[in-house]
């Protein structure tokens, strides 16, 4: 407690008064955050020889009152809001997660709750009972595959007519992680995205990770594709390359990039860097192992939060942002998304 203590008072406050708080604005939307219990667990997969079981360790639990406890030690300064759901894996028992987010966002008004759902595996008239009576605002899809395995699956095999008729109807969020090895650059990828995006105008897609696209080449290589889609946006959790999100603003509208971190994933100090072709947690030591994470203790280190926020900001002054555009990627863009979904179920 003592050297956790030192390092917030000495390292991580430091940087968030002098380089992070001063472009904040006074409320915060973090658009991607996971919250779950133990019991939530149908198997605990890096406990078990499953393939990919290693792909993503994380806490056994990660409760919504630690969530709320951890923003506060992030923001001591500033009022935040969250978009929230559970774990979208085959190892998760879904069903009971999203009850927990139902009943997490009911108990905190600055939690705003996505329903995991996914192609067969809810009826539409379940769908819509989740939307209209019970306050979901959209989707966190889920996953059919586990860790990195992600195969030959199609954005179209994650969502299906059902899922998407509904968020039309209601303007609903659909927070996509992308399929496939390849994510976003996939030319199959991009016709899924596409396709969804103009034959259901009315649903809010947005992609979780920029796509995926940690890399500044994958950006490069895929920002062509989603650049003219006006109701596709991009959340920024895990993201840390500035030059990935400075081809976003030379591309896309600003308005159409959300803050969003994956907490508690980015709770760890460290950074998301990539190396070769594939990116790699680099982290302080006293992290469980896991799949393309590597520790050390020869380097100083923050909130893998703060360094998301720091390349949003940086890419934004080398691409000429105004404080209102930056302003909105914190705040405006994401909750202007939920509101309208809100307005279009009344």
């Amino acid at each position: 407690m003592k050297e956790e203590k030192e390092q917030y008072e000495k390292v991580d406050m430091p940087i968030y008064h002098s380089v992070i708080s001063p472009y904040l604005p006074e409320k915060i939307l973090d658009f991607h955050t996971h919250i779950w219990k133990t019991e939530h667990w149908k198997v605990i997969p890096w406990e078990t020889d499953v393939e990919g079981g290693r792909y993503m360790v994380v806490q056994k639990e990660y409760t919504a009152e630690q969530l709320l406890s951890d923003v506060k030690y992030l923001f001591p300064d500033r009022k935040y809001s969250c978009v929230s759901f559970g774990l979208p894996n085959p190892s998760f028992d879904i069903e009971r997660s999203n009850a927990y987010v139902l009943e997490s966002t009911k108990k905190n008004s600055g939690i705003f709750p996505l329903l995991v759902t996914g192609r067969g595996l809810a009826s539409k008239e379940e769908i819509e009972q989740a939307i209209c009576e019970k306050g979901f605002l959209g989707y966190k899809v889920f996953l059919p595959w586990q860790g990195d395995d992600y195969g030959n699956i199609t954005v179209e095999d994650m969502l299906g007519p059902d899922e998407m008729e509904i968020a039309d109807r209601y303007g609903l969020i659909v927070l996509l992680h992308l399929p496939r090895k390849d994510r976003l650059i996939d030319p199959v990828v991009q016709k899924g995205v596409r396709y969804y995006a103009k034959e259901y105008p009315n649903a809010k897609i947005v992609l979780a990770h920029c796509g995926r696209c940690y890399h500044p080449d994958d950006m490069f290589n895929a920002v062509h594709s989603i650049n003219n889609l006006e109701n596709v946006y991009l959340d920024t959790a895990m993201v840390m390359e500035p030059m990935v999100l400075q081809i976003l603003f030379s591309e896309i509208d600003p308005g159409r990039i959300i803050f969003g971190t994956d907490i508690p994933i980015a709770m760890m100090r460290g950074r998301r860097v990539y190396v070769k072709d594939h990116w790699v947690d680099i982290v302080l030591k006293g992290y469980p192992e896991s799949a393309y994470r590597a520790e050390g203790d020869n380097f100083g280190a923050t909130f893998m939060v703060y360094e998301i926020i720091l390349a949003i900001i940086r890419a934004a002054k080398i691409s000429g942002l105004s404080e209102e555009e930056l302003s909105g990627i914190f705040y405006n863009n994401g909750i202007g998304l939920l509101k309208r979904g809100v307005k279009e179920r009344r």
